[in-house]
């Protein structure tokens, strides 16, 4: 049992500081105020310090008094399970948040782990806390007059049947996510059935290519060949006609002539030539000494002085030997020039000859025909050529394209071969997808059904608005006097309410509205009383806002002396018009923008 003790806060909304609130002191308190002095305000408080949020949905900059503009401070005090806890708010620029358990501090490093901390203990989430502390008629009294559709929403969302929806609409979006699959399957096995069917072979025998063995490069040669003789045909016989008088005059120098020359190299006589010179300057000198020396005739010519003849004699004697031996030089030297001068002619001579040869025999072109070209037998050959070529060319054509027409039928057999094994492959895949898609779409739309607000939903909804409906006839039977009763009737995706006035069956429209308030608190006190059964934590505290405005004062006495029986429940009463004389009461006064508990 959750219990909620003590309540304190400053500053929040239009309050001042140090404002207390026992909320377990009494099984009912009445909270009396005009309109705007913060009545309202309490469970939203009490709704802050626990989750940090409250059901207006007023933002925190909203939350502390424009007044005082310092910020809030917000203390709760409760017990669980025998331990004591402390919830202390403190927000200003920021929020700070501390937890005790009997005294020992266990918040966390940041105020969303407290809050989480905190969340935990409760053992409850906001939206549930809310509904099950905070009522008031305009929230929970719509759900009689509500459509049976959202009436049912309602319930779902009341009763935590949420799972139940959200579990339904994965397995509707699996359905029809598989749906979509399992239709892409089928559409994908028509097309391929259907190119299957159409690409069906009848033939599937692959033919051979045609070989065309014909090599005409030898007749294309010689055909180039012969259109170029054709063409040159004037320069190729000038050139064949001086080719022959090339061979002509090749054949005219003999060239044996010259082994018969013995001459191998030319040789030089410039030493000899000089030698020469010299002994005929020798000669020269001595033959004119000789005669200047005779013609001296016994008297020196310089000095006039007589000379001996035996010294003249023997100077003739000297110049005639140098004559002779000079002349013997002279003949042996000009006998071995000329020798030197016949070599080098022979040796020019047969140079001449071989290089003549030479000439000729390079100018002489061996694979020229000797005799010349004839151009009608050129022209004949040639047009025997090209009708063999252009035979050639046809049947090569013809070949062609027949490998053309094979190659193109075998290549399509085999396209069609491959792609019917793969399409056949896909085809078998798909078909064992789409079975395996069809069984699992099967157990699918079980599920979907199974948790449909048709199924274990209605089901269970249907289980839960029988205890519902238990429990609003306890309490309206109070409240009427047993005049009136309640049933809940579901059908299909809709909760439809019928009320009973005295055993005759009447719609809700038609109630006064003193009587459909008494059927509305008895609906409010228990979805409150339902809630908190199913709740994992029970909690002490409910606040009824302006509840007690819509009943009459017969109702108002006995809606008193029902919450006084309730056990385990502090109720506070919040109006601002009714009192009643024997319930204790909090006051809650405004003077000068700044509310306060009296």
């Amino acid at each position: 049992m959750l219990t909620l003790q003590t309540l304190e806060w400053g500053y929040c909304f239009s309050y001042g500081d140090n404002n207390i609130l026992h909320l377990d002191e009494d099984i009912l308190t009445q909270v009396l105020g005009t309109n705007g002095a913060g009545k309202t305000s309490i469970p939203l408080i009490l709704e802050e310090v626990m989750f940090n949020k409250n059901s207006k949905g007023t933002k925190k900059s909203a939350i502390p008094n424009r007044h005082h503009g310092k910020g809030y401070w917000i203390s709760l005090e409760f017990t669980k399970d025998g331990d004591k806890y402390k919830i202390n708010v403190d927000r200003k620029t920021s929020i700070k948040v501390v937890l005790t358990r009997n005294g020992e501090d266990i918040s966390s490093h940041t105020a969303t782990g407290s809050y989480k901390t905190i969340q935990d203990l409760l053992g409850m989430d906001f939206k549930t806390c809310s509904q099950l502390i905070n009522q008031n008629t305009n929230t929970s009294l719509q759900f009689l007059t509500a459509t049976d559709t959202n009436r049912k929403k309602f319930l779902i969302d009341l009763l935590h049947l949420e799972e139940y929806v959200r579990i339904f609409d994965i397995f509707k979006d699996a359905t029809k996510d598989l749906n979509t699959e399992t239709v892409s399957i089928k559409s994908k096995i028509d097309t391929i059935s259907k190119w299957l069917q159409d690409n069906k072979l009848s033939d599937t025998n692959i033919l051979p290519m045609l070989k065309l063995e014909i090599n005409t490069e030898v007749e294309e040669k010689e055909s180039q060949e012969l259109s170029t003789k054709i063409s040159n045909i004037s320069q190729s016989n000038a050139k064949i006609i001086k080719n022959n008088e090339y061979k002509a005059m090749l054949n005219k120098i003999d060239l044996n002539s010259t082994k018969s020359i013995k001459a191998t190299e030319k040789l030089s006589y410039d030493t000899l030539q000089s030698d020469l010179g010299k002994y005929q300057s020798d000669k020269t000198f001595a033959t004119n000494t000789l005669t200047k020396i005779k013609g001296l005739k016994g008297v020196c010519h310089v000095c006039t002085q007589p000379i001996d003849e035996t010294f003249v004699k023997k100077l003739v004697k000297e110049q005639e030997y140098m004559i002779s031996h000079s002349d013997l030089q002279i003949a042996e030297l000009t006998e071995k020039i000329n020798e030197i001068r016949i070599n080098n002619t022979d040796f020019a001579r047969k140079c001449k000859i071989q290089k003549d040869w030479e000439d000729l025999y390079r100018s002489v072109e061996a694979d020229l025909p000797a005799i010349l070209l004839d151009a009608n037998e050129l022209k004949s050959r040639l047009n025997e050529l090209q009708v063999t070529l252009q035979e050639a060319k046809t049947k090569l054509s013809e070949t062609s394209t027949e490998n053309q027409v094979r190659t193109k039928k075998n290549t399509r057999i085999q396209v069609i071969l491959e792609q019917t094994e793969e399409f056949q492959t896909q085809l078998n895949q798909a078909q064992i997808s789409l079975d395996s898609r069809t069984s699992l779409l099967s157990n699918l739309e079980v599920l979907k059904k199974a948790f449909s607000t048709n199924g274990l939903l209605a089901y269970k909804i249907e289980g839960m608005v029988k205890d519902l409906e238990d429990i609003v006839n306890e309490y309206l039977g109070e409240l009427s006097d047993g005049k009136f009763t309640l049933e809940f009737v579901v059908t299909n995706d809709k909760l439809n309410v019928e009320i009973t006035d005295e055993g005759e069956t009447v719609d809700i429209t038609e109630l006064s509205s003193g009587e459909l308030a008494r059927v509305n608190t008895s609906t409010l006190l228990a979805i409150r009383k339902l809630m908190s059964s199913i709740s994992k934590s029970k909690i002490n505290v409910l606040f009824l806002d302006e509840t007690i405005s819509v009943l009459d004062e017969f109702g108002k006495e006995k809606l008193v002396e029902v919450l006084l029986k309730e056990e385990g429940l502090n109720t506070f009463v919040v109006s601002h018009q009714w009192e009643h004389p024997l319930v204790p009461k909090l006051q809650i006064i405004k003077i000068n923008e700044i509310s306060s508990i009296e």
